[in-house]
């Protein structure tokens, strides 16, 4: 019992420095863009067409972090010791935000190497992500209170780590010398939110899970305004898959609480 708690507390550990390091390598990236070295570094964003506008990360990283550190924490709880759930999820946590560690290293720096570190490493959380999902259990067991309103931040981040999968092989195809003609990078992008669109919609009912949609729907109206003075067609796009999405949301959900009440009655 005493290896259990103390694995509980490095767990904790490592999610809250994976979060604050993440934060503190990133901060500067928050600072008003008016150096020449700043703009060459939003421009390479900005090339990027499935890149959603800048408030988008802030709003959902902050929703997901607020959520994973009340997860760390009810984990760590003495009266959590036994739920079998959270015991699976700890090397899947350590993982998932031990690589949110390295990705803010290599965000927090410009040059190429780290813009491919970051790809790479982001491409390499959305498995580890849907592993710690299937780990809690999330659209397969039932559970109350806490636990079933904190792990829903786990379907948000796993939801995002889809879209921003799809943001990385993107930068990975433009590092490798492709998509620098913006009709190719158009091109590519008008391809490419419908491909992840329909592997949301995939995953999402692999996992029983319609929360998971919401990020992606939080990604797609991102990309929708950054787009739309610019590239009206993909603004189109994006708000129409959005819309989509939302719908598909929107009847799981009453699904749910149909089946819930019916549950109820039956009881």
């Amino acid at each position: 019992m005493k290896d259990i708690k103390t694995g509980r507390y490095i767990t904790a550990a490592i999610v809250i420095g994976g979060i604050l390091g993440t934060y503190f390598f990133s901060r500067p990236r928050k600072k008003v863009i008016d150096t020449p070295f700043d703009k060459k570094r939003q421009d390479k964003v900005d090339r990027n067409l499935v890149t959603p506008a800048n408030e988008t990360f802030g709003i959902v990283w902050s929703t997901i972090y607020i959520g994973t550190l009340a997860l760390a924490i009810h984990q760590a709880l003495p009266s959590q010791i036994i739920n079998p759930r959270y015991q699976k999820a700890q090397p899947w946590l350590r993982i998932s935000y031990l690589l949110t560690g390295l990705f803010g290293y290599f965000f927090s720096k410009s040059d190429k190497t780290s813009r491919i570190g970051a790809a790479v490493t982001t491409i390499s959380m959305l498995p580890a992500a849907i592993a710690l999902h299937r780990a809690l259990e999330i659209g397969q067991t039932e559970v109350n209170g806490a636990e079933n309103i904190i792990r829903k931040s786990i379907s948000l981040y796993t939801g995002w780590l889809t879209a921003a999968a799809a943001v990385s092989a993107t930068t990975l195809v433009q590092e490798a010398g492709y998509m620098i003609k913006p009709d190719d990078a158009k091109h590519w992008t008008l391809g490419l939110l419908p491909v992840t669109t329909g592997l949301g919609v995939v995953i999402s009912n692999r996992l029983n899970d319609p929360y998971y949609l919401v990020t992606i729907i939080a990604a797609l109206t991102g990309i929708a305004v950054k787009q739309k003075d610019t590239n009206k067609e993909i603004s189109i796009l994006a708000s129409t898959l959005a819309t989509y999405l939302l719908g598909i949301v929107g009847n799981k959900l009453k699904e749910q609480l149909i089946t819930d009440n019916v549950e109820v009655a039956l009881s």
